[in-house]
């Protein structure tokens, strides 16, 4: 979709909520192209396709079906550009971003997109949807920690900051301003819990249930340097989910099967990119491998591995299309089969890590080392435990989280919230040019709000982020 002036969040609430759902269940369209809410949601049928249409939304190239998780590690130090490419992600690796950037101008509206179904449901008047509702209401928080990420600095940094726009309900004249950082954190805190209180048990990978819900909030508490209340929710999580670390044995199996789990075996939700719903040729694992081929792991990931840790089978020493020597990335094999890769979103071994941090960040050093060798010593059976303390413990905790979570889209914000230097050592002989380096006070490291939303809607035209404007 091209960016223009009716990508904007005002044109979105015009016509998202007005419109039916994409999903395997359709609703079926009033005749006129345009119902309320209460006609379009009215039993549990309807809900249900309703809940559908925003599970597929987040399958789009521009949201979990590629882009989420491609600049969540190009713009960081796992990966580059091979220099015979497509022309995807140039301007991301090498920082040259503008604020008419496609990129972030499709993220934006298609997360806006699935906010304004989410919403659409969550408003329905109908009785006896709380398991349907509690899911979207956990969507919501999903893409609006999401736009947070990409959009604005972290909360630890400057919660009365700008954020981005926090749209509940429907309004069709609404121009919305930016809403702080702080004020959008608390509804995202709010959402979740709503979501963890009604939410459904598990039944399979690619539907939120309760303890996949409860992970997204310890998640979203560390992002806020609430450790706390990260720790404990990690660790109700740990203890009584009944999920389990995949093993050394079955490790590379996990990463190479596309059908959805039902076994509560790692993966605790993660995004359904079946044989009907897919992007083809644009799906993310073409990226990697069996299609563009455009990206490629650096050698400083590849080096953080040791010859014992399975994870480093992930990673084949083989080289670019151009014939440079380059690791191919080997989580998502399936571009070339129908059933293409389940992007994850949320899994028990970044639960683990989300402990061992928090536990840290609580002072409660030999907590935060026990979770951190649960993980690494089923990861690499041949590590010595960590014993580490003070601020060598949680250099330890962070590159095992690079290591376990490469190539799944989180390492510029974790880089962001900690405050580091994205710092990429060099660049492979077959990589695009880009910095080596890029500190976390360089304006770069947030996106732009998109020029279409700035010049459509005059409550956001001051509002945008520093230098972007110039």
């Amino acid at each position: 979709m091209n960016i223009n002036n009716k990508n904007s969040i005002f044109f979105l609430v015009l016509v998202i909520l007005s419109t039916t759902s994409c999903s395997k269940s359709f609703i079926t369209q009033n005749p006129n192209g345009s119902i309320s809410a209460n006609l379009a949601i009215t039993d549990e049928a309807s809900a249900q396709a309703a809940l559908n249409g925003v599970y597929q939304e987040l399958t789009v190239p521009s949201l979990y079906g590629r882009d989420l998780i491609v600049i969540g590690d190009l713009l960081a130090d796992n990966t580059f550009v091979e220099t015979r490419n497509s022309g995807r992600y140039l301007p991301e690796f090498n920082y040259t971003i503008t604020n008419s950037d496609g990129v972030f101008g499709e993220i934006w509206n298609a997360a806006y997109t699935a906010i304004m179904r989410a919403n659409r449901l969550i408003d329905a008047d109908v009785t006896g949807i709380d398991q349907i509702k509690s899911q979207a209401y956990a969507l919501r928080a999903l893409l609006y920690l999401k736009l947070l990420n990409i959009y604005s600095r972290p909360y630890t940094d400057a919660p009365s900051g700008y954020g981005v726009p926090l749209i509940l309900h429907y309004d069709p004249s609404l121009l919305p301003t930016r809403d702080s950082i702080s004020k959008v954190y608390n509804q995202i805190i709010s959402d979740l819990t709503t979501a963890f209180n009604t939410a459904p048990d598990y039944t399979n990978s690619v539907t939120l249930s309760k303890y996949s819900i409860e992970g997204l909030l310890a998640k979203t508490y560390l992002y806020m340097g609430d450790y706390a209340n990260a720790k404990t929710h990690a660790e109700d999580v740990i203890k009584n989910s009944g999920f389990k670390l995949t093993n050394g044995n079955t490790y590379l199996d996990f990463w190479h099967n596309p059908a959805v789990q039902t076994d509560k075996v790692e993966v605790m939700f993660e995004v359904d990119e079946n044989s009907v719903n897919n992007n083809s040729s644009d799906d993310l694992g073409a990226m990697f491998y069996n299609g563009y081929s455009d990206i490629y792991a650096t050698k400083e990931i590849d080096s953080l591995y040791s010859e014992t840790d399975i994870r480093k089978k992930l990673l084949i020493d083989s080289s670019t299309k151009s014939g440079a020597s380059a690791y191919i990335v080997d989580k998502y094999i399936n571009a070339g089969s129908s059933d293409k890769d389940n992007p994850k979103v949320i899994r028990l071994s970044e639960v683990y890590l989300i402990a061992a941090e928090a536990s840290f960040g609580e002072n409660s050093v030999s907590d935060a080392q026990t979770y951190l060798n649960d993980l690494a010593t089923v990861r690499d059976p041949s590590i010595t435990r960590y014993t580490s303390t003070g601020s060598q413990l949680l250099i330890d905790i962070v590159n095992e989280r690079r290591k376990e979570l490469a190539f799944e889209g989180d390492r510029i914000y974790d880089l962001n919230r900690l405050k580091l230097e994205m710092n990429r050592g060099s660049l492979s002989s077959g990589s695009i040019p880009g910095p080596l380096s890029v500190p976390y006070s360089d304006y770069r490291r947030i996106a732009p709000i998109p020029l279409a939303e700035i010049q459509a809607n005059q409550n956001i035209a001051d509002q945008q982020n520093p230098e972007y404007d110039k």
